[in-house]
């Protein structure tokens, strides 16, 4: 560091904690200049001796964890989430205000068992697809649910520990999670710790569970004792409310109290995992051994603990030694932000961010919550509901819902009306009723009909979860009202043991209230299987009219020459949801072929025919009932005359037998098959039309023939890919849209 004026001045290092440099007050200007001032100190000198012994000594306790604090660290920090949650969709409920009650406890009330609520709510949780359902918080408390008086008791608002502890068990049947908000950070006045504290001062056995100070002016917190002497304490609370006293998470104390709460929730109660209030302000080092108590539970390994995060480099709280993931508050800010100022340029930089910095980890994603606005009036054009709904559910990450999002409840801090929240309680109004339409926002049907098929769509195609990747390479700016997303699986080849694209995923975006077109191409990696020429993509949101049939090709992308796609037009404040994925091996059973019955007999042709098609993975729909009345071939003719019923055997091949495949031959029956369904399709005209000739029932015979030839000599078919004619969108007239 250069100081003074003079060009030639001494040059010394000054930077300061947190890599701030310190200017001081003699000086108007301080310049960095990259030279060494000494040379080489060498290995011997005390002070590289020194700090060479202190990293190799934290390297040995904490081996890997080096540069986890910095942004500019290289070290790739990963965190492994339990299996269950690897694909799940989570659903906030914020209980006081889901439920309605009352917005002060005042410690008196009987319990009101206002949780049974929920269980007319189930149903739509199924359907709209939730896996996990994440509580705020349930604990008893003073108002708004984080001032805890008692970690062990459900808030008489709501109910009691017995029933919350069958509602979990009921949840649990309907195959859905459930996570706790635990508030370990600070306490509500009415803990039994700090009224011990506000009876005996700091003389309480208690004393060193919170950050006192003995003046006014120590801490923000006040406390008064001795109301004739005014005496008392100071402490320390968060954000400089005093209902909230900071404990102190360093003395053992405390944390054999927090440890046992958390036990007691998983090992009692059956919960699935916390979302840790305020994570960011809380030392790693709790977090590591609040993560070996839960690891010790009866949920083991599968105990999920997310952390809130709104500050810094989330690595520093987030490993696989300490919490499994984070709320992604960074991309909720640029989700709305984005669209709000039609500047995706933002977006793409935070997407920079994140992958720069968290590539490794799977945070929870999330647009709306109890303590932001809601989502429907955090963005000002309703057009740009489906972009951000896309970006949450379609995108990497856990995706969290907050209750009523989905049907667009609105709500801001302006409109809140309590003075214990701050007005966040316009965000935590009771929730609709789920059985009753017409209570719904106008927008309603229409926005919980988008997000079941946009969980479905998740669901049903692992690119558009944790499964796919999200590179930055892969992410095309286009320009402040236009982005594309391209995201693949990609996977091990049984048999050649090499990796191979099994999906791609494109999420196109326009924010713009104008149409593109021409639009700029997708282009693909070279070598994959889904840029070759002729590969169809799908535009999974390409919807009909109610009770018509797409037309054929709608939502369907032809890949051009070189991998490209042309993704255009694309109208105004629109999104495509486009699909390629690798067409799954076809499984057909090998059949052993039955001649048609004698001259004269009655029997339905067409019905077994279709069966015999049918037992080889293809359908063929025919209704006509014919009496032979041509002569009947020679292989009909050589069957016995009483054969008027036949008999069919089949065995599957087992799926993915690599040892069967053989391209060519596979191309053979390919074609073998093609030639019967051809003949098929002119036998069923020909029923259809009551014409049944001796060259219709010859050609019939002679398909056959050729099917029971194709799988006697090949067997089912290789687990290969064979081309698929068409595609169909499967979300083109979604059940209730």
């Amino acid at each position: 560091m250069r100081q003074g004026w003079n060009p030639n001045g001494e040059a010394r290092w000054q930077g300061g904690p947190d890599r701030i440099v310190a200017t001081g007050n003699h000086h108007t200007e301080q310049s960095i200049r990259d030279v060494w001032t000494d040379g080489d100190w060498g290995a011997e000198n005390p002070t590289c001796k020194a700090l060479n012994a202190a990293i190799a000594a934290f390297d040995e306790v904490r081996p890997g964890d080096l540069g986890y604090g910095a942004e500019s660290s290289t070290i790739k920090n990963t965190a492994t989430l339990p299996e269950w949650a690897r694909n799940a969709v989570f659903y906030q409920i914020f209980p006081l205000g889901y439920f309605g009650a009352p917005t002060v406890n005042d410690q008196k009330s009987k319990v009101a068992p206002r949780l049974k609520q929920i269980r007319e709510h189930y149903k739509h949780l199924e359907e709209l697809g939730v896996d996990a359902v994440y509580f705020s918080p349930l604990f008893e408390s003073g108002t708004h649910g984080y001032d805890t008086f008692d970690y062990f008791e459900i808030d008489r608002r709501l109910g009691d520990v017995k029933l919350f502890k069958q509602i979990v068990k009921e949840l649990h049947e309907h195959g859905i999670k459930v996570v706790l908000d635990g508030v370990f950070n600070h306490t509500g006045t009415g803990h039994f710790a700090f009224k011990d504290l506000t009876i005996n001062g700091p003389n309480s056995q208690y004393a060193g569970w919170y950050h006192l100070g003995a003046r006014k002016a120590d801490f923000e917190g006040y406390c008064v004792v001795d109301d004739m002497s005014d005496s008392g304490f100071s402490y320390d609370c968060w954000e400089g409310h005093p209902v909230l006293p900071r404990l102190n998470l360093e003395n053992h104390d405390v944390k054999q109290h927090i440890f046992d709460v958390a036990r007691f929730w998983v090992d009692e109660v059956g919960i699935d995992g916390w979302r840790l209030d305020v994570a960011h302000e809380i030392e790693p080092d709790f977090w590591r051994e609040f993560r070996a108590v839960c690891d010790n539970t009866r949920l083991g390994k599968d105990c999920l603990l997310v952390g809130e995060m709104i500050h810094g480099n989330y690595n520093y709280w987030v490993g696989d030694d300490r919490l499994h993931s984070g709320t992604n508050y960074q991309m909720s800010h640029a989700t709305w932000f984005s669209l709000n100022d039609r500047n995706y340029e933002y977006f793409y930089n935070a997407l920079l961010r994140e992958n720069c910095l968290f590539s490794g980890l799977t945070l929870v994603n999330f647009l709306g919550n109890h303590d932001v606005p809601r989502v429907a009036s955090n963005i000002t054009n309703p057009k740009h509901y489906l972009h951000a709904m896309v970006v949450l559910l379609l995108m990497k990450g856990i995706p969290c819902l907050y209750y009523g999002d989905e049907f667009g409840m609105e709500g801001t801090p302006a409109d809140g009306t309590d003075e214990h929240s701050g007005g966040d309680d316009a965000m935590r109004r009771p929730m609709l009723d789920c059985a009753k339409p017409a209570t719904w926002p106008a927008v309603g049907v229409s926005r919980v009909a988008l997000n079941k098929k946009l969980i479905k769509i998740r669901r049903e195609h692992p690119v558009f979860g944790i499964d796919g990747t999200q590179d930055i390479e892969d992410i095309q700016l286009l320009s402040n009202d236009q982005i594309i997303v391209t995201r693949y699986v990609k996977e091990t080849d049984p048999k050649t043991k090499k990796e191979e694209v099994t999906a791609v995923g494109c999420l196109v975006f326009n924010c713009g209230d104008y149409s593109v077109d021409p639009w700029p191409e997708i282009t693909l990696p070279h070598g994959i299987a889904a840029a070759r020429k002729g590969e169809k993509f799908t535009d999974l949101l390409v919807e009909s009219p109610p009770g018509t049939v797409p037309a054929p090709g709608a939502g369907q992308f032809l890949v051009n020459d070189g991998g490209k796609i042309y993704a255009g037009p694309l109208g105004p404040d629109s999104v495509k949801v486009l699909l390629w994925e690798k067409p799954k091996p076809i499984v057909v059973p090998k059949t052993k072929a039955t001649p048609l019955a004698a001259k004269g007999s009655t029997m339905n042709v067409a019905a077994e025919l279709t069966a015999q098609l049918d037992a080889i993975g293809k359908t063929t729909t025919t209704t006509a009932t014919a009496t032979p009345a041509a002569a009947a071939t020679p292989a009909a003719a050589a069957a016995p005359a009483a054969a008027t019923t036949t008999s069919t055997t089949s065995t599957t091949a087992a799926v993915g037998d690599a040892s069967q495949y053989d391209p060519e031959a596979y191309a053979e029956y390919e074609r073998k098959l093609a030639e019967y369904e051809k003949q098929m399709e002119e036998y069923n005209a020909a029923l259809a039309a009551a014409n049944l000739t001796k060259e219709n029932e010859a050609a019939a015979a002679a398909a056959v023939d050729a099917a029971t030839a194709a799988d006697a000599e090949y067997g089912a078919p290789p687990p290969a890919s064979p081309p698929v004619d068409g595609t169909v969108d499967p979300y083109a007239n979604p059940p209730g849209a």
